[in-house]
């Protein structure tokens, strides 16, 4: 009987190790199977992704998008040229401004010099009584002050020819296509 109990227990042991073995494997054929269909699910969900990309409407939809962008962008660069020259022609307006300013003040010194000189007139004559050499000085420094006043006008002239010029540009500028988006007309 022993051999029976021994030779029992030998076959209750190797079905137990059996169903042991086959429950252990089928508790690690699940994991391995749960893993398979994350992993599945994920490049499903990419290939899903890559078919709406790839798809051929969404493609010219990004491809005009990404036209229309760059079209912007030489927009801003052409925008950005031209604020770089009205930056520049601003500068010499500004630059001629102050030097037109400064002959204007030289002007109405000029201006008052001469009706000092009007007055030094009357007053030598007055005190002189009309002395030759003076009338002569007098008349040379108004012929001078005539000169220089002469030669002011030329440069306020030129000054305003140039001004006319650059007021031209800027309205050229204004007027162009880039120019209504830097000023836009108030209506």
């Amino acid at each position: 009987m022993s051999k029976i109990t021994e030779a029992l227990s030998l076959v209750i042991m190797g079905i137990g190790c059996f169903i042991g073995g086959i429950y252990y494997s089928t508790l690690e054929f699940e994991e391995q199977v749960n893993e398979w269909d994350l992993n599945y699910q994920t490049i499903s969900d990419k290939v899903d992704v890559f078919e709406g990309v790839s798809d051929p409407e969404t493609i010219r939809h990004y491809v005009k998008e990404l036209n229309k962008m760059l079209d912007d962008m030489n927009r801003l660069i052409i925008l950005i040229d031209g604020g770089n020259e009205l930056n520049t022609i601003l500068v010499n307006y500004e630059k001629e401004y102050v030097g037109l300013q400064q002959e204007v003040s030289d002007v109405l010194n000029q201006d008052e010099l001469a009706g000092q000189i009007d007055s030094l007139q009357h007053a030598v004559d007055s005190l002189w009584g009309g002395d030759e050499i003076l009338v002569k000085e007098i008349d040379a420094l108004e012929d001078k002050i005539g000169q220089a006043s002469l030669g002011i006008d030329k440069k306020l002239n030129l000054i305003q020819s140039d001004l006319d010029t650059i007021r031209g540009l800027i309205k050229n500028i204004q007027d162009s296509k880039y120019g209504n988006k830097i000023w836009p007309e108030k209506k």
